[in-house]
């Protein structure tokens, strides 16, 4: 069985976060508790895709938009014991989440361990072979220069590297299209007609927002059903190829034309700063990974938040708890092959799904968090509970599905007395 670092007494540890998002601000809560801790943020400020940046023509922007407001209920994005402030209605604007993430940052002292406007360039693992021990030091070059580091938390997020599929003539398209990423505020297609391409939560939300702004814009996507929009909003099949002036949609040959097009079409994983050492494909999904998180090959490396359909607040608070423990020696890993072989069934999880789709968790999420708060000794209940929470995010699921452009005017409270969260008000219904 593994350990991390049995040489070595624990409070010396020294641990590298890569990124001050969601994730790394978790990891350097519950780290620096027990360790030595350096973040490293390659912009300004903490907040990682929930920092807004009007200016995208900043290298640090990201995918933010000026109207975005989340599609999760406030109750699944918020820590343990930390909760968002009554008075919020119950799906948040990026800047009460931002203004969340600016609290609990100074709730637990966490910005004097980030050096800002540091990007990472390159992570590399140094094997080190002792009389009775075999460890990992970590080599992590920043634009300030080298550090050595025991164990490494990367939290860099999969929102960084916006993917445009490539589509039969699109390299000699000459009218305008910009990825989702790019998107800022709706006054600037007010005039024009928009095709906005993908139906995913980016997509219609995408959608909603010029519509509701006055902006004449359709979608295209391959769902097989329509999406629950206005008839106002026409819906094409998926684009197939494009000729100078035209985009052209499935079982359909006539050409279409826009004045702008939006890719919402996802983003490819971004981790061309791991070192080839550490022994982990990154083309399409990182892999293998221990348990979604733990890199089997050198276990002092987990990397975070790197499923899709997951409440991230939760999701990463307790990989953090686990990745702590597992640094603690108070979790003993497997045997590395046997990791290495549980890692592999992770991506065969979805038999009838492409490799992009077998880290896509949705309700599993909360087996899942369950299972390391087992783990770790936790017990979970009140507005913790998973099971309850696993309620409150299949119902808010279906309500987007049914009403997108509505299901976020409900409110929802848990209620001690049936251990789960229950609409309180829906906003759609008027007084008479």
């Amino acid at each position: 069985h593994y350990f991390i670092q049995s040489n070595l007494r624990l409070t010396e540890m020294k641990v590298c976060i890569i990124g001050a998002g969601v994730a790394g601000l978790i990891n350097a809560r519950y780290l620096r508790e027990c360790f030595s801790v350096t973040v490293f943020e390659a912009t300004p400020n903490i907040g990682g895709i929930w920092l807004f940046n009007e200016d995208k023509e900043k290298s640090c922007y990201n995918a933010m938009y000026k109207n975005l407001r989340t599609n999760l209920p406030k109750q699944l994005m918020t820590f343990r014991n930390f909760p968002h402030d009554e008075k919020l209605l119950t799906f948040l604007t990026h800047n009460e989440v931002q203004s969340y993430l600016e609290r609990y940052c100074d709730a637990f002292s966490i910005r004097d361990l980030i050096q800002f406007n540091t990007p990472v360039f390159s992570v590399m693992p140094e094997i080190i072979n002792n009389e009775d021990d075999r460890s990992t030091k970590w080599i992590v070059e920043t634009s300030k220069g080298k550090d050595v580091f025991d164990a490494i938390a990367v939290c860099t997020g999969r929102y960084d590297n916006p993917h445009i599929p490539a589509i039969d003539g699109l390299e000699n398209y000459c009218g305008r299209y910009i990825h989702s990423k790019d998107y800022s505020v709706p006054e600037e297609y007010v005039g024009l007609h928009v095709l906005v391409v993908g139906a995913h939560a980016s997509g219609v939300d995408l959608t909603l927002d010029l519509f509701e702004h006055g902006v004449h814009v359709d979608i295209s996507h391959r769902r097989p059903e329509p999406v629950a929009l206005s008839s106002e909003i026409k819906q094409f099949n998926e684009p197939y190829k494009f000729d100078k002036d035209h985009i052209y949609f499935k079982n359909n040959e006539t050409g279409f034309q826009f004045d702008a097009i939006i890719f919402a079409t996802g983003y490819d994983t971004n981790l061309d700063f791991l070192h080839p050492q550490c022994l982990l494909e990154t083309d399409v999904l990182p892999r293998p990974l221990y348990n979604f998180l733990i890199n089997p090959y050198h276990p002092s490396m987990a990397l975070f938040n790197q499923c899709a359909k997951i409440a991230p607040f939760p999701f990463s608070e307790y990989q953090a708890l686990y990745f702590r423990d597992v640094l603690l020696n108070k979790i003993t890993l497997p045997d590395p092959n046997d990791m290495i072989e549980s890692s592999k069934k992770l991506v065969q999880r979805l038999p009838s799904q492409p490799l992009k789709y077998q880290y896509n968790l949705d309700l599993s999420q909360f087996v899942y968090n369950q299972n390391l708060a087992d783990i770790c000794g936790l017990k979970l209940d009140g507005e913790n509970d998973m099971a309850a929470l696993c309620d409150l995010y299949d119902t808010v699921g279906q309500d987007r599905a049914r009403e997108p452009s509505k299901y976020r005017n409900k409110e929802y409270k848990f209620f001690d007395e049936d251990k789960n969260f229950k609409m309180i008000k829906d906003w759609n219904i008027k007084k008479i």
